[in-house]
């Protein structure tokens, strides 16, 4: 083969070498392209998820004038996660006309992203910048707020409320208020601390009877320049009944005392 002919075929097979990688590299450039340039439309209802879609680690709600607790509990915190969730997807903002009676505060910490501050008042849930207060999510949004208050109002938050030194307490009794002497709180701390919190009480009696014994704490930082008041009614020296007036949940924390507190 003269020279010329055969330089002429190695010529046209690196050309066509070069042709079909170039037609392979398109064909894979363009399977498999990153569309950089694409903007997507995320509909609020699914920023709202996106927000609450994490993994929980620990649930902190500040309870005014009895301080904070901390909710760790996987179980308890899917709870929270999927409340926050339905009340985030069916819920919408109206326009707010009153001051909360009682204001819950709490952040949502997080595994995986950034801890999200949220609030709970008897009508309106707001977590982060989103607020929803209508009125299809007002009966879930007071479950959610009852849910935290049962548990905060433990026998250790109580106990330390009247055991508090900055708080007042007295004792009720034919509309008089008597201040407890500190030996009479202490007495009082001791059987709070000391009893243990009931959750079926429908077969106690005694309840349906007025309370043989009735006390209010006064707590400090008064909730938006009103007095805040937490109740405690006694019932037969058994058992103790715990409530808040500003809650208009109605939620309730029964105790029944126990030997060692006297």
């Amino acid at each position: 083969m003269p020279e010329d002919k055969k330089g002429l075929s190695w010529f046209r097979l690196i050309l066509l070498q070069v042709i079909v990688g170039s037609v392979l590299i398109g064909i894979c450039a363009y399977t498999f392209r990153i569309p950089v340039d694409v903007v997507y439309i995320v509909p609020p209802q699914q920023d709202r998820l996106d927000r609450v879609a994490g993994v929980p680690m620990r649930v902190d709600i500040t309870y005014p004038g009895l301080g904070t607790i901390s909710i760790e509990d996987p179980k308890e915190l899917l709870k929270l996660k999927s409340s926050f969730s339905g009340l985030l997807t069916s819920g919408t903002q109206r326009e707010r006309k009153q001051v909360p009676r009682l204001l819950l505060t709490g952040t949502m910490a997080y595994l995986d992203q950034e801890d999200i501050p949220f609030q709970v008042e008897t009508n309106a849930f707001q977590f982060g910048q989103e607020l929803v207060n209508s009125l299809n999510v007002s009966a879930n949004i007071r479950k959610l707020q009852s849910t935290l208050i049962d548990k905060i109002l433990t026998t250790s938050t109580i106990g330390a409320a009247v055991e508090n030194k900055k708080n007042d307490v007295f004792s009720l009794e034919e509309g008089v208020l008597t201040a407890l002497s500190q030996k009479e709180r202490k007495i009082l701390t001791s059987q709070i601390t000391a009893s243990t919190r009931i959750i079926d009480f429908s077969h106690f009696n005694d309840l349906q009877q007025p309370p043989d014994a009735h006390f209010v704490i006064q707590l400090t930082g008064d909730y938006r320049a009103k007095k805040h008041w937490i109740h405690l009614d006694r019932y037969n020296s058994a058992y103790i009944v715990v409530y808040d007036l500003l809650d208009e949940t109605n939620q309730r924390a029964y105790f029944t005392l126990n030997d060692a507190s006297y």
